[in-house]
């Protein structure tokens, strides 16, 4: 996708854009493992009210398109501010994060940012391999037993220690830690027809209210983002 701020004036070819003033811009193909990442850093853009054009590349015309964005790691997202490159998606949430205010008030709030992202991260990585190491076979135990039983308590948990989880976090702003979780549990939901959350109420109350915030009630309810599929099975 390209994320391009509103008036931002640039216009784009398959060579790279021509720049007028000052842009942002993010690729992103449309497969399961960089759509999803890259759906954390639209949440926190849609969130916080920042105009950008959103279009993805087709998965057939990647590898044509590859060799021309002199990507650091050869994968997606990619992101630019300007002639300014970052790809990895950690790394493009912490840098918006800093501009736009959702790193915490502080050095302490920050590194606990730092520390749940990471600890979602790490879920969210176990997710990822049962989605593509025998799916049909593994969906079941994980959803039965990795779910309620490791998941689910140890987030809970995570999410009470700050404010007995009647807010976010870290602190008592929205983080991209919180955007992470939230896509987490997204993800499981649409596994479990949205029943993995019925046991655990401060976590489902939590999902509720993120979903409630105006940009991302919005954004979820597109037409672009009903149409995309985050994995290779429809999932």
């Amino acid at each position: 996708m390209y994320m391009v701020p509103a008036g931002a004036g640039a216009r784009w070819s398959r060579t790279g854009p021509r720049i007028g003033r000052k842009h942002l811009r993010c690729h992103s193909t449309e497969c399961y493992i960089s759509t999803l990442k890259a759906q954390l850093i639209r949440l926190l853009l849609h969130d916080q009210g920042i105009a950008f054009t959103d279009d993805v590349i087709d998965k057939k015309d990647w590898p044509a398109m590859k060799p021309t964005l002199n990507l650091a790691f050869g994968q997606m997202p990619a992101f630019w501010d300007g002639d300014f490159q970052l790809v990895q998606t950690g790394a493009i949430l912490r840098y918006l994060s800093r501009k736009h205010g959702t790193y915490g008030s502080n050095d302490t709030e920050a590194s606990l940012i730092d520390m749940a992202y990471d600890g979602i991260e790490d879920f969210y990585q176990r997710y990822i391999r049962m989605v593509y190491d025998n799916f049909a076979n593994r969906k079941e135990k994980f959803l039965a037993e990795m779910v309620p039983n490791v998941i689910l308590p140890t987030l809970q948990k995570l999410l009470m220690t700050n404010k007995n989880g009647e807010g976010f976090l870290v602190g008592d702003k929205i983080s991209f830690a919180d955007y992470h979780l939230f896509q987490f549990l997204d993800a499981l939901m649409g596994l479990s027809a949205s029943a993995c959350l019925e046991a655990f109420p401060v976590m489902k109350a939590y999902y509720e209210r993120i979903k409630a915030r105006p940009g991302i009630n919005k954004f979820l309810a597109s037409d672009l983002n009903q149409k995309r599929t985050f994995n290779n099975a429809g999932h």
